[in-house]
């Protein structure tokens, strides 16, 4: 077995409110590692995570899982927790052992009551927080909608630093709002902004200029 350094070695704990994708997207990080080499789907009982008969029946997580990935020489643990009340004990447990918080939210929901507890329990632990805007391929997905709700609950220094290409249906891809990259859906072709997304993630390249500058008096001034 492959050893690390302990500055090669991350712990990021998935937390949400129910259904929102948490164990989808730690399934799709161990396809994209190469850790897997077939992508696992909750509503067929075959994901890497949720492993207990429970699980696979109810086709829900109830106990944390850890879920390693290597990527660029670092190993990435991403600690996989339910989302359901019933379950914050294990919550808790993967939170205490994390270096940061992805909080994952359904594109066409937003914030949800199970939102705002996970935003509270890496609050408690003072935890680095970031979003992931899930499932942009669901009907009525509405990053848009989903991002002011978010700004609305926790603030408007939650910017986004990716963006989708196109919704529902239609979703093919990702803009990198700091490179200024597009991504295909897969991840793996990278290329120039679509002519249809180019203004729109200009304006996020700025608001999220403008959010950095507030945190330094001379970023402002520059």
């Amino acid at each position: 077995m492959k050893e690390y350094k302990t500055e090669q070695v991350r712990n990021v704990v998935l937390l949400g409110h129910g259904a929102t994708g948490k164990t989808s997207l730690a399934e799709a990080a161990l396809f994209a590692t190469g850790a897997t080499s077939r992508l696992g789907k909750v509503e067929e009982g075959n994901t890497t995570s949720d492993f207990d008969p429970d699980e696979i029946k109810r086709g829900i997580s109830i106990n944390l899982a850890l879920v390693p990935c290597e990527w660029k020489d670092h190993k990435v643990n991403f600690i996989d927790t339910p989302g359901y009340a019933d379950f914050v004990g294990e919550v808790r447990g993967g939170v205490r052992a994390a270096d940061v918080a992805l909080i994952v939210i359904d594109a066409a929901a937003g914030v949800q009551v199970g939102t705002e507890q996970a935003w509270a329990s890496a609050a408690a632990e003072d935890l680095p927080r970031a979003f992931i805007v899930n499932r942009m391929d669901r009907e009525n997905a509405d990053f848009a909608g989903a991002v002011r709700s978010i700004q609305a609950a926790f603030g408007k220094g939650c910017v986004p630093i990716q963006a989708p290409i196109g919704a529902e249906s239609g979703f093919d891809g990702v803009v990198d709002i700091i490179a200024v990259k597009a991504y295909a859906a897969d991840g793996k072709q990278e290329g120039e902004l679509p002519s249809e997304v180019a203004a729109a993630a200009q304006s996020l390249r700025e608001q999220l200029i403008e959010v950095v500058a507030e945190t330094d008096d001379a970023l402002i001034n520059k």
